[in-house]
């Protein structure tokens, strides 16, 4: 008895020793971001995307952006890495997954912006004769992808519960998830398209544009991928439900998780020209 509690304690020792070490490398690691200049790569590459010139006027509202983002997805990646490297230790083991990484990044990516939503640009606003929509920076698809994907997820659940006559907790847990997740994502979105917008010269509403869409496009492509996740966890959960066809669902899991992930990124980081009309009238 002696013994074991010795050894409890030691292994309580080393886990606090282990995070405490953790926890300064976060730090550290936070704190070289904040100081950290955005590259000139970087900002090219945001640039190239869009077809955007980056002009004395325009470049330092885009560096705050790129600046600000990266901050908060870093945070979110940490995070994600500390609770899933804190999870499996808590579990007895010592490792890591991509899925609460990429979680925790998203997570980050939200909340950037939301506090990019929050930033004032003045009583001034600028509203082109064209309305400001959601097709204006992304592919009017993209934006009901998330939500017909998580009404995808509630309709598989139910399937498999009249299909097979079981009700499996997990599957209805994560078609909730996948609900939540596409809600808050499409929150976000709108709020990334009505935020106000700077009573400015043309580069600099051009920036503001590029911004949006980016920021459509990986909220777009981390929501996507988050709710697929939803989905490919209710395959598995059930594939022991349907016999031979169940090998079928959890090979399209595998595959699923691999390709996916990448779909993502491809969305988050596709090209994409804003096109508006010149014409604007101040409100």
């Amino acid at each position: 008895m002696t013994c074991y509690i010795d050894q409890m304690l030691r292994v309580g020792l080393l886990g606090a020793v282990l995070l405490l070490g953790a926890g300064l490398v976060v730090f550290s690691v936070l704190g070289a971001i904040e100081r950290g200049r955005v590259s000139r790569s970087r900002l090219r590459a945001f640039a190239r995307r869009h077809r955007l010139t980056i002009t004395v006027d325009n470049g330092n509202r885009v560096i705050r952006y790129l600046a600000t983002t990266r901050r908060w997805r870093t945070t979110g990646l940490v995070a994600g890495l500390l609770g899933s490297v804190g999870w499996a230790w808590w579990q007895g083991g010592l490792q890591f997954t991509f899925l609460p990484l990429f979680a925790g990044w998203f997570v980050g990516a939200l909340v950037a912006e939301v506090r990019l939503a929050r930033t004032s640009f003045g009583t001034r606003r600028a509203a082109s004769l064209e309305s400001r929509s959601p097709s204006l920076y992304l592919p009017r698809t993209a934006w009901w992808l998330g939500p017909a994907l998580a009404v995808a997820s509630v309709a598989g659940a139910g399937y498999a519960w009249a299909r097979t006559g079981v009700w499996e907790p997990t599957v209805w847990l994560l078609a909730g998830a996948a609900v939540v997740i596409a809600v808050v994502v499409n929150r976000v979105q709108a709020r990334v398209v009505g935020r106000p917008q700077p009573a400015e010269a043309a580069d600099v509403v051009a920036a503001d544009d590029a911004i949006r869409s980016r920021s459509l496009h990986v909220l777009t492509g981390g929501g996507v991928t988050l709710v697929v996740y939803c989905v490919l966890g209710q395959l598995a959960a059930v594939a022991h439900l349907f016999g031979e066809a169940g090998s079928t669902m959890q090979g399209v899991v595998v595959v699923g998780s691999l390709i996916f992930p990448i779909m993502g990124w491809a969305m988050a980081t596709a090209k994409w020209d804003v096109i508006r009309s010149t014409t604007e009238i101040e409100s």
